[in-house]
């Protein structure tokens, strides 16, 4: 079923979605002596990382092409909204976002609005009649022609939004890139699409077939991030472990590689597909002294038969034996997942095997989300659909079991000297700095409070790698001194 795109106003009649979301660039960014100046840019990210890395593409693009980039959108002449387009929710947040924005466009400087990214790619059939309040469209094959866009020379891009077009960008390391995180982290898409049929995801649809980048331009970029000063690399794709199998590469030839180049200490994998984990990727991630002992691992379910109706992995990479596998082989490895609850026909007894498997303790995080039924998906075709209200009940069921494994996990750190790399001042207070181990992933995995410093230590900065003392848990935190 084809998907249409249907604005509805914002509840209260105003929209906070772009207010409370951080624009694309930490500090404003000048031009470079000699460009000739087109005006103020700012980019709104929505959504994921991996959209966060299509934001920082589009931000070198804007820079090139004589734009300054700022992070205040009333000063800003061009603003570029990056959607997400994965649920209803999402889009929802997205086009309330460009309808505030579009307020800018009669009452401040902002000349010109543009949207970008994944709900362009899932709607474009019909998205120039919903959002008339948009002066251009970018398609995501056409990320690096946002300068033309943003200058009104956008005329030549109007073929990319026709229905049935199947995307095939991805971006390389010759292409322009400025960050947007804290200068000594990064995230790096190592691919682009995905080729899995799972029942509930768009994904598919929206950003096409699998297409990996080659081990050179992926080690060229890695080293290029670590000569600017990055210190932690986050390599992510809509599906890692099957990087290379397009072009006859391997994820562990990849890391194997990286981790050769020391350009970055850390480096860590996010969104791995079970199939795909091997005794010989597990020993790498072990043994590679740059790789995190970590993997994100979404399972999505433990229950084989909603794993079946779901067209997930059963059997040998079925939830529970899959995890199994992990710790005989790689004790090690802290694993993270995340699971949908509420999917059609889902039973009392699957959730009941999913909070039960959650509570034995496999993994050092989890998050829950609730299944959503989105057009285009097979799933949004079954019967048996569950209410909203007992979606919520369930979720919070299994966060509860998550949530004493967690405490339970914390309370054995207490006493522990571990590796961290420091973030900077705590956002709510000066008094603390914060940090991350190397099994915390940014903005998903709680983090370190550090309290105290030892005086040999003096000044601390963001992007320092020091050892935390831990001793005592605040909720999903640990807290500790820096010691070493």
């Amino acid at each position: 079923m084809k998907s249409a795109l249907t604005v509805l106003p914002a509840e209260g009649g105003q929209s906070s979605s772009c207010s409370s979301v951080a624009v694309n660039i930490a500090e404003p960014q000048a031009l470079e002596g000699g460009k000739k100046f087109f005006g103020r840019a700012a980019i709104v990210t929505l959504g994921c990382a991996k959209n966060q890395v299509d934001s920082e593409v589009m931000t070198g693009v804007l820079r090139n092409t004589g734009f300054e980039i700022v992070n205040d959108l009333s000063r800003a002449d061009i603003a570029v909204v990056n959607t997400c387009g994965f649920l209803e929710s999402a889009v929802k947040e997205s086009v309330d976002c460009v309808l505030e924005l579009s307020e800018l466009k009669k009452s401040g400087s902002l000349r010109r609005l543009l949207v970008a990214g994944c709900m362009v790619e899932r709607y474009k059939g019909d998205i120039r009649k919903a959002l008339p309040e948009v002066d251009s469209f970018i398609a995501l094959d056409g990320l690096l022609s946002v300068g033309q866009a943003a200058l009104g020379d956008d005329e030549s891009l109007r073929d990319i939004l026709h229905e049935g077009a199947r995307p095939y960008f991805l971006y390389d390391d010759s292409m322009p890139r400025h960050l947007s995180s804290k200068p000594h982290m990064a995230y790096v898409k190592i691919s682009e699409g995905c080729n899995r049929p799972c029942a509930f995801c768009i994904i598919p649809q929206i950003r096409g077939a699998m297409r990996s980048r080659s081990i050179d331009s992926v080690a060229r970029e890695v080293q290029a991030l670590g000569a600017q000063g990055v210190r932690e690399i986050n390599l992510v794709a809509q599906d890692l472990t099957a990087y290379g199998t397009d072009h006859k590469e391997r994820l562990v030839e990849l890391l194997r590689r990286l981790d050769a180049t020391s350009a970055a200490k850390w480096i860590r994998l996010l969104y791995a597909y079970p199939v795909g984990v091997d005794d010989e990727l597990l020993k790498a991630i072990v043994e590679l002294p740059s790789i995190c002992n970590y993997l994100d691992v979404p399972l999505q379910h433990a229950s084989e038969r909603v794993l079946k109706a779901m067209k997930r992995p059963i059997g040998r990479f079925g939830s529970r034996r899959f995890v199994e596998y992990v710790r005989s082989q790689a004790p090690a490895i802290k694993l993270r997942t995340t699971f949908i609850v509420g999917f059609p026909g889902e039973t009392e007894e699957d959730i009941a095997e999913l909070e039960k498997f959650v509570a034995e303790g496999h993994f050092e995080s989890v998050g829950v989300f609730t299944y959503s039924p989105e057009q285009g998906t097979d799933a949004h075709e079954m019967g048996d659909q569950i209410s909203e209200k007992e979606k919520r009940a369930r979720r919070d069921r299994v966060m509860l079991a998550q949530q004493k494994v967690r405490i339970r996990k914390n309370q054995e750190y207490i006493g522990q000297r571990i590796e961290v790399l420091v973030e900077g001042p705590h956002e709510e207070t000066d008094m603390l700095l914060s940090a991350r181990t190397r099994f915390q992933a940014p903005e998903v995995d709680g983090s370190v409070l550090i309290n105290d410093v030892a005086e040999s230590l003096g000044e601390v900065a963001a992007g320092h790698l020091g050892t935390v003392e831990i001793t005592e848990v605040s909720g999903y935190d640990l807290v500790g001194t820096l010691v070493a």
